[in-house]
């Protein structure tokens, strides 16, 4: 049963791509609870190596000098003060609206399961 399991992982691993609606977490913490401390490792591998690979299609960061950054504030403050930015209270109380709403989204997921 275990290392039937382990092998749906894989075949759901090598697949996702293929999978046109994503399974909720919760289907795969039934899976991965059943398994044994040594698969769950494996597991945790292959997933990390197939994070790492994904690390090598991203492009380096840009290097910025001072003079560049200095240049970058001196805009943001300048388009601050026309009127252009977005006070950080503002962004503060959507970034809070957006994040309840994401977890009213995953409890009713939750609920659901």
């Amino acid at each position: 049963m275990q290392q039937n399991n382990l092998l749906i992982l894989r075949i759901v691993a090598t697949t996702s791509t293929r999978i046109q609606q994503p399974r909720p977490m919760s289907y795969y913490w039934n899976v991965v609870k059943d398994m044994n401390d040594s698969q769950k490792l494996e597991l945790i591998t292959l997933l990390a190596e197939s994070v790492k690979s994904t690390e090598k299609d991203v492009p380096p960061m840009k290097r910025y000098t001072m003079a560049e950054i200095n240049a970058m504030l001196d805009e943001a403050e300048a388009d601050f003060a026309a009127g252009k930015g977005i006070p950080h209270e503002e962004v503060m109380r959507e970034w809070d609206e957006e994040l309840e709403q994401w977890e009213k989204e995953e409890l009713e997921l939750a609920e659901r399961v």
